[in-house]
C-alpha cells in the first residue's frame, strides 16, 4: 500500500541470538529468525535535521504493523502545529507475527516470549544506527506498551520517551474474570476460500464494526495471507491469518499445568515456570510472566511516559490506570515520575483496549501534545551537550578541577615500621 505521506522503505534484519525459552524456535535452538520492518519517511521531511524525532513502533497481539499506519499519518498531520518533525518511523512485527511470521513460520515453535522482543530491537537499532540518531522515542500498544518499557529497562537512556497505548503492565496479562480471549481466538476462524470472502466476513464481524476505516481497509490488506503456508500446505488459493491463531495464543498465554500441582496452588516443576510472579492472579492452567514482572520494576523506568488508556478496557479499569500512572518512574533509576511532570494519563472515554484501531486520531492528539511538551526537553539537553562538546579534548577526557578538590589532597605515604 503506497501512502501520500510517507515513503515506505521494507528492510530484514536477523532476530536476537538465543530466545527466552528453549521451544520458541521449531528445529534447532540456534534457528535463525528474522524481523520484517517498514520504515516510514515523511515525503516532507526527507532532508531531516539535527533533533528530528525517530519514532519506534510497537504493535499488539495478533495485528500486523501496517494497522498503525492511520496513528502514523495522524501523529505527523499535526507534529508542526506541535512544535517537532518525524525523521522516520520504524516497526517490526513480532518474530512470530505478520510478516516476520511468514518469513519464519517453518522454524517457529509453541512457546514465544515477549522479552525476546525488546531485544530484538535493541538490535534492529543497532543495525540502523546511522538512521536513528537522538532523540528517539516509542510509541507502542497493548503488549507492545509492555516491550517498550522493557527496552527502556534494559538500555535508560536510548528511548528518550514513551507513549504506550493501553499497555498490559499488571498483574495479569488477561483479565481474571470477563471475556477470554485465549479461548475465543483458539477457536476463531482461519481460513477462507478467497480473500473477497474473508473481507465480506471481516465487515459483518462487531468485532470490526469500531475501527477506524482507514484501519480496517489495512486489516483486510495485511491481516492475511494467500495459502499455501506452513500450517495449510495443501490449500491452494484461500487465505488464513497472516499471524496463525496458534502463534496469537502462545502469546497471550503460556502452559503451566505440567509445573503445577493438580489443584493449581503449587509450583512442583520451578523449571518449567522460572518466572512465575508470586503476585500474579492467574498462575493455572496459564500463565504470562512479563506483565506483572514489568510491573515489578516500573518504578525504575527512566524514560518520561504518557499513558493512553482506553476508558472501556479492561486492562485499564480506573485502579489499574492510578497504579500505573503512581508507580511509573518513582523510584531508584526513575525519572521522577508524575510528581515531576514526567508521567501522564489520558483515558478515552467510550473506547476499549483497542485504542490504535477504534481511535487513531484521539491518540495522535493526546500523543503529538506529549511530544511537543517532551522535545522541548530534549533540545535543552542537547544545547548542554553541545556547550559541553565544545571543550578541547583534554578538559572532556582527564580530570577536572572539580574532581581534584572532591579526590582531595594526595594520600600520605604509609610510614615503615623497620
Amino acid at each position: 500500500m503506497s501512502s501520500s505521506v510517507f515513503e515506505i522503505r521494507e528492510h530484514t534484519v536477523e532476530c536476537q541470538h538465543i530466545r527466552e525459552y528453549a521451544r520458541a524456535t521449531a528445529n534447532t535452538q540456534e534457528d535463525v529468525l528474522h524481523l520484517a520492518i517498514k520504515q516510514y519517511i515523511p515525503l516532507d521531511n526527507l532532508s531531516p535535521s539535527k533533533g528530528d524525532l525517530t519514532i519506534i513502533g510497537t504493535h499488539a497481539n495478533g495485528f500486523p504493523k501496517e494497522l498503525y499506519e492511520p496513528l502514523w499519518e495522524d501523529l505527523h498531520a499535526r507534529s508542526k502545529s506541535n512544535g517537532f518533525k518525524i525523521r522516520s518511523i520504524w516497526i517490526a512485527d513480532l518474530a512470530n507475527q505478520g510478516a516476520s511470521g511468514v518469513l519464519n513460520e517453518f522454524l517457529l515453535g509453541d512457546d514465544p516470549s515477549w522479552s525476546d522482543y525488546p531485544r530484538d530491537l535493541l538490535h534492529m537499532i543497532n543495525v540502523f544506527r546511522k538512521e536513528m540518531p537522538m532523540p528517539i522515542v516509542g510509541i507502542g500498544h497493548s503488549i507492545g506498551g509492555n516491550i517498550l518499557c522493557n527496552l527502556a529497562l534494559m538500555h535508560p537512556r536510548l528511548l528518550s520517551t514513551i507513549v504506550l497505548l493501553d499497555p498490559v503492565v499488571q498483574q495479569h496479562a488477561t483479565a481474571p474474570s470477563g471475556p477470554n480471549l485465549v479461548q475465543a481466538s483458539t477457536y476463531r476462524r482461519d481460513l477462507w476460500p478467497s480473500r473477497t470472502e474473508a473481507e465480506t466476513a471481516f465487515q459483518k464481524s462487531k468485532f470490526y464494526q469500531s475501527w477506524d476505516p482507514r484501519v480496517m481497509e489495512r486489516w483486510c490488506q495485511f491481516g492475511v495471507r494467500e495459502t499455501p503456508s506452513a500450517l495449510y500446505p495443501n490449500q491452494k488459493g484461500a487465505v488464513t491469518l497472516s499471524t496463525t491463531k496458534h502463534q496469537e495464543c502462545f502469546t497471550f498465554m503460556r502452559p503451566s499445568w505440567d509445573a503445577m500441582s493438580e489443584d493449581g496452588k503449587t509450583i512442583v516443576r520451578r523449571d518449567l515456570v522460572p518466572d512465575m510472579h508470586p503476585d500474579s492472579l492467574v498462575k493455572f492452567p496459564f500463565y504470562r510472566p512479563e506483565p506483572p514482572n514489568t510491573l515489578a520494576r516500573l518504578s525504575g523506568l527512566r524514560p518520561g511516559a504518557l499513558y493512553i488508556f482506553g476508558a472501556d478496557s479492561p486492562m485499564s479499569a480506573p485502579h489499574y490506570q492510578e497504579e500505573k500512572l503512581h508507580i511509573t518512574g518513582s523510584g531508584f533509576g526513575g525519572s521522577g515520575g508524575r510528581k515531576e511532570g514526567r508521567v501522564k494519563g489520558v483515558s478515552l472515554d467510550g473506547i476499549g483496549h483497542l485504542v490504535a484501531m477504534d481511535a487513531p486520531e484521539k491518540c495522535a492528539d493526546a500523543a503529538a501534545a506529549w511530544l511537543g511538551q517532551e522535545n522541548k526537553r530534549f533540545i535543552e539537553d542537547r544545547k548542554k551537550y553541545a556547550e559541553w562538546a565544545k571543550l578541547s579534548l583534554e578538559a572532556k577526557s582527564t580530570f577536572s578541577k572539580d574532581w581534584i578538590k572532591w579526590v582531595g589532597e594526595p594520600p600520605k605515604p604509609v610510614k615503615s615500621k623497620i
